[in-house]
């Protein structure tokens, strides 16, 4: 971590404020201490009322403070929070959102929280140190999502994990193990010291996807559902794709072992694709085999001389033809993504070809 850089504190939030006071006292009693510079907290309008009630009026804040003091923590001009720190969720007409009640709602809500979250990540000089700790389980989601995509390599992502008991409920209420307490377990009664309460900070690994796409992009999308369909066209196709088995001699094709029957022009096709053959060398290779010598002892390819298509070199729609007619097959026998390997016109073929296992294709010399 640079000493030089401006650390913030990120953390979504519901209706429980211990989950920021737990983060931050986490984060000063790690064997690396941290001491966020800045907090932002993520909220709807209900939680931001519980907060300040809670952190502000109650004086927690200022008490956690103090502790960190007492331990000899540098806190100075550290750990700015106040009002313009506490990021209200805007509703439809870009009110304070009093809760997230419906779908649109939460998209709105991870537009807000990119847009916020894109301040700092463009700033090299930061370093943001994220909690998905609070809030409700599709802030959490749409939290770590954004972080996704805008997360730098010195970024963080964190979840709070607390003692089970003192997620049950206890006395006085548990917002940070302050030393000299003690607290007493609602449900049965059993009390605990605070220097023995262990709370965990885990640091969730995340994959950055920035990397993937923001050379390609002169903007980042300020919409979330944007952003996620623009990295969806240079990210990878995230497909499970199928083993293929390949007869180059005997003119057969299995897709996770179920044999695919097909045309010849189709299989021919097939072994073309497979092969890595250029689409605009496609019509002029098929023709090659139309004529090849070696036919009489290939059965596959006998048939296929035997047929029309590809026997004249004025018809390069045959080649279109036949490749619709050979995604539809593939399709057929449950290979959903047929276009990775049968692309429509032009495009390039993306099914990996290490996923396709031949047989007796060095006996084919034509191929």
């Amino acid at each position: 971590m640079s000493q030089h850089k401006r650390i913030i504190l990120v953390s979504a939030m519901g209706t429980s404020p211990a989950v920021l006071t737990n983060m931050v006292w986490g984060l000063a009693h790690q064997k690396h201490s941290i001491v966020p510079d800045e907090i932002v907290v993520f909220i709807t309008k209900s939680g931001k009322d519980l907060l300040i009630q809670r952190l502000f009026d109650d004086g927690v804040w200022n008490e956690m403070r103090s502790n960190l003091k007492r331990e000899k923590i540098e806190i100075d001009g550290k750990l700015v929070f106040g009002a313009t720190s506490i990021r209200v969720i805007p509703d439809a007409e870009g009110n304070e959102i009093e809760d997230l009640r419906t779908g649109e709602d939460n998209l709105r809500a991870a537009d807000f929280m990119l847009s916020q979250l894109r301040q700092y990540t463009e700033d090299s000089e930061t370093e943001l140190h994220v909690s998905i700790a609070g809030g409700r389980k599709t802030i959490s989601a749409l939290l770590f999502s954004c972080m996704t995509l805008l997360g730098r390599e010195q970024d963080k992502v964190y979840h709070v994990l607390l003692p089970p008991v003192f997620e049950q409920g206890v006395e006085p209420p548990f917002v940070f193990p302050e030393p000299g307490k003690t607290y007493t377990a609602k449900a049965t009664g059993k009390k605990y010291k605070a220097n023995k309460v262990q709370s965990e900070l885990f640091e969730v690994p995340f994959v950055r996807m920035r990397g993937w796409y923001q050379e390609k992009f002169k903007n980042i999308p300020p919409s979330y559902r944007t952003l996620i369909s623009k990295v969806q066209t240079v990210a990878p196709p995230a497909v499970v794709y199928p083993e293929i088995e390949i007869d180059a001699w005997n003119g057969w094709v299995k897709v996770d072992g179920k044999l695919v029957p097909m045309s010849k022009p189709c299989f021919a096709m097939l072994l073309l694709l497979a092969s890595g053959c250029p689409a605009k060398d496609l019509h002029a290779k098929l023709l090659t085999f139309h004529r090849a010598k070696d036919a009489a002892h290939c059965d596959w390819l006998a048939t296929f001389q035997e047929g029309s298509r590809f026997a004249d070199e004025n018809c390069p729609e045959d080649t279109y033809k036949v490749q619709s007619e050979l995604r539809k097959k593939l399709k057929s026998a449950g290979f959903s993504a047929a276009e990775s390997l049968v692309p429509q016109r032009g495009a390039p073929v993306t099914f990996p070809r290490q996923r396709i296992m031949w047989h007796n294709k060095a006996s084919v010399s034509f191929v």
